[in-house]
């Protein structure tokens, strides 16, 4: 397990509609900081809020309060790959990873009191692995566990598509986790249904698959769009094409993601929390 400090600074950039006490900037009203307007008395008889110099402007005479909205939570929600690709790795399967960078997530999430949930795809979405929105989100944490030794048989992505349908109404920040070794159709295909949202790719790869390639012998391979497995033998001329294939892919899925302004946060092995921090601080303008 990871330690409960080990978590990342994270905000949204729009105001949440959630009625729950939290960080974020909300259009509810309530006890905050953050002032919002004047009302009357009569509208908003709350009499600690009651402005002297408002009210003594007033030619109607009413008495004036002032209105402030409170911090509210926002929903989160983890999306985990659980197709075969995932289960690659020398070290450490993508799959342990993953659930590592959840672990992670979930302290993060639960600092700023928000709402979590988890939902795994593969070829489908499995009620199995789906855990609701919660503030206490005792089902997610198990779903993370498990992620770890998990063993899938499924090379297909066909439940990526439907996520949207399994995701709450209101605008939620969902941190996306895959390799994203899938057709790009598809994934435009999916994020399409996921406007109303803001998500946060986060592109898990393995430096055994392009990088540190011995310069002879025998390599298996899956194909980022096809899925296909297949057998290379290693000489120098192979080992430069890998490398210049995954970097295609990597700028190819970078300018996919940025037309649904969404930036990809790249993982290549280890999960740093300082560079997720840096990410929002980046990319999201409180």
């Amino acid at each position: 397990m990871h330690n409960p400090l080990d978590l990342f600074s994270y905000h949204i950039n729009w105001k949440s509609r959630g009625h729950h006490p939290g960080q974020h900037k909300s259009g509810q009203r309530g006890m905050g900081m953050e002032f919002a307007g004047h009302s009357n008395l009569l509208d908003y008889p709350d009499p600690r809020r009651i402005d002297i110099r408002q009210t003594i402007r007033d030619p109607l005479e009413q008495v004036h309060v002032r209105i402030f909205n409170q911090r509210s939570a926002t929903p989160v929600m983890i999306m985990a790959d659980l197709s075969s690709s995932m289960g690659y790795g020398l070290k450490k399967t993508k799959f342990e990873v993953s659930s590592e960078i959840a672990e992670i997530i979930t302290n993060s999430v639960t600092a700023k009191s928000d709402a979590l949930g988890f939902i795994g795809f593969d070829d489908k979405i499995n009620s199995q692995w789906v855990a609701p929105l919660s503030y206490k989100p005792f089902r997610t944490k198990l779903l993370i566990e498990k992620l770890k030794n998990h063993r899938s048989k499924s090379s297909s992505h066909a439940g990526f598509i439907k996520i949207a349908d399994t995701l709450p109404k209101d605008r939620t920040l969902v941190f996306l986790i895959s390799d994203f070794h899938m057709p790009i159709k598809d994934i435009e295909e999916a994020l399409s249904t996921l406007v109303k949202h803001q998500v946060v790719p986060i592109v898990l790869w393995n430096k055994s698959e392009f990088d540190n390639l011995p310069k002879f012998g025998l390599l298996n391979i899956e194909d980022a769009e096809t899925g296909k497995e297949s057998t290379l033998f290693l000489r120098e001329k192979i080992t430069k094409k890998i490398k210049a294939d995954f970097a295609d892919r990597k700028k190819l899925l970078q300018e996919t993601f940025i037309k649904y302004n969404y930036p990809p946060f790249f993982v290549e092995d280890d999960f740093e929390s300082l560079e997720m921090t840096n990410y929002f601080n980046e990319y999201f303008y409180a």
